[in-house]
């Protein structure tokens, strides 16, 4: 039997209308409790499945602090954990320096899940995307991203005396989860994350077999870049394709207590660095590999990614919004058509 709607027919219709005003592939999925509505703009009737699944780009960071909290609780990492105990001395030293001091090796693993590390995000660096750009299938290695990360640019201060967002860190935890598990990174969430929370259709790119033939198409302004070598993206802070359904369950389970053994380590991956709202989705916190956002004068928990992908989740309410706008590129009709979903869902059926 199919589930009913968490939003009237004429909540439906509007958003539908915004989704179809959008040029790339959007894709909106609205859970509250037991009710989901899920529209593409490729498919506004839901005749036919589509391409359901795409890029996520950072959201992939919530599953990649989970599995570092997962470890944690198994007592093979510990958040107060220094670099020095996982990787080679010689990447280290160069990897932050300041001042000509070298903190890279005492580093902890918390300061990397909340962005107070202080090393040089090198995504977000234009010599980085300019790189990626020139030479769209290039293969990148993480220490390739990691030397993006020591040539572009200076750290922003020294280890937990700021907070700065970086892609940098997650590559290096990245690397901690698979040295202190053995696995391969795509093979490490597969097994404690993934297969166990049912997440059929999530895959790391280029890095195991895919679980479509086909992902929607994520766009940089006018620039397809579905042939692109994702490479440049899939290690820690980026990689994962998934789907709303997928991307819906997996934040629930999260947020709804059913990843962790102990409310605490759920808690601990909620602290953060409280920030002022700022305009669109309105980060109030950034945290381990979650966000704190107010969206529609309500306090949503979760993540964004580059290509707009979105994953939502109202504790208070059990409403999930997850999706993509499969843009990089900033658009106002973004904001208002999530504050929309999250009015709709909010308000429930008329």
């Amino acid at each position: 039997m199919r589930a009913a709607s968490p939003i009237s027919s004429s909540q439906q219709a509007s958003l539908t209308a915004l989704l179809c005003a959008l040029p790339d592939e959007a894709i909106l999925r609205i859970r509250r409790a037991g009710n989901c509505w899920e529209c593409s703009n490729r498919d506004p009737a839901g005749a036919s499945p589509g391409r359901p699944a795409f890029r996520t780009a950072s959201i992939t960071k919530t599953f990649t602090a989970a599995l570092v909290l997962l470890l944690c609780e198994q007592g093979e990492l510990s958040l107060d954990d220094s670099l020095s105990a996982h990787l080679e001395p010689a990447l280290l030293e160069r990897i932050h320096v300041l001042g000509g001091t070298s903190y890279g090796a005492q580093i902890t693993l918390e300061q990397l899940l909340q962005h107070r590390s202080g090393l040089f995000d090198y995504a977000t660096c234009s010599q980085f995307r300019d790189h990626v750009a020139q030479d769209p299938l290039r293969s990148w290695a993480p220490l390739d991203l990691l030397a993006e990360a020591v040539q572009a640019g200076t750290p922003d201060f020294a280890p937990g005396q700021g907070m700065n967002y970086s892609d940098t860190g997650y590559v290096l935890l990245a690397m901690a989860i698979e040295k202190v598990t053995g696995l391969p990174l795509a093979q490490a969430y597969r097994e404690r994350l993934l297969e166990p929370l049912g997440l059929t259709n999530t895959w790391l790119e280029g890095r195991e077999a895919a679980r479509f033939t086909e992902v929607s198409h994520a766009f940089a302004g006018n620039i397809d870049t579905a042939a692109f070598n994702p490479s440049f993206d899939t290690y820690g802070g980026g990689g994962l394709v998934s789907t709303a359904a997928d991307l819906d369950r997996f934040i629930s389970c999260l947020l709804g207590g059913s990843v962790f053994r102990q409310v605490d380590t759920l808690l601990h991956m909620m602290e953060g660095t409280d920030a002022a709202p700022g305009s669109g989705t309105r980060k109030t916190r950034t945290a381990a590999g979650l966000s704190a956002f107010v969206v529609a004068d309500h306090l949503f928990w979760g993540h964004l990614g580059h290509w707009n992908s979105f994953m939502l989740y109202s504790m208070e309410r059990d409403i999930s919004i997850c999706g993509t706008f499969n843009q990089s590129k900033d658009d106002l009709r973004h904001v208002r058509l999530l504050e929309a979903a999250a009015t709709a869902a909010l308000e429930g059926c008329s």
